[in-house]
C-alpha cells in the first residue's frame, strides 16, 4: 500500500488522493439534492494496483454517511466495492437497494 491522503475538494466535487503534493487519483461525484452520484474514480497508470481507488472510495463513502447522503454509483468501480462491502449497502439510493435489484 502506498502512503497517500486522501482530500475532500466539495468545491470541486471530487476526492483525491495525495501523494506528497501531487494529485494521484481522484474520484468525482455530482450532488443532486441528497443523493451524491459518484461517477468517476480514477488512478494514475503508475499508481495503480496499490489499493488507491479503494481509499478513495472508502474516504467518499465514510463522508457521505456522515453527511446523511444517498449514493448513487454509476462509476462500475464503485458500484463493485460497494457490492464486495456489503456494510456500505445502507448507502445506496432507495432505488437501489439489493430488494429492489432482486424484485
Amino acid at each position: 500500500m502506498t502512503n497517500v491522503a486522501i482530500v475532500h475538494r466539495p468545491a470541486e466535487s471530487r476526492f483525491e488522493a495525495m501523494s506528497g503534493e501531487d494529485v494521484v487519483g481522484h474520484l468525482a461525484y455530482r450532488l443532486n439534492g441528497g443523493t451524491v452520484d459518484m461517477h468517476h474514480t480514477e488512478v494514475d497508470v503508475p499508481m495503480r494496483h496499490r489499493g488507491i481507488a479503494g481509499l478513495l472510495v472508502e474516504e467518499a463513502l465514510r463522508e457521505m454517511r456522515a453527511q446523511k447522503l444517498h449514493v448513487r454509483p454509476s462509476c462500475p468501480y464503485v458500484a463493485s466495492y460497494i457490492e464486495q462491502h456489503p456494510e456500505h449497502e445502507s448507502l445506496l439510493a432507495p432505488s437501489l437497494t439489493s430488494e429492489d435489484r432482486d424484485a
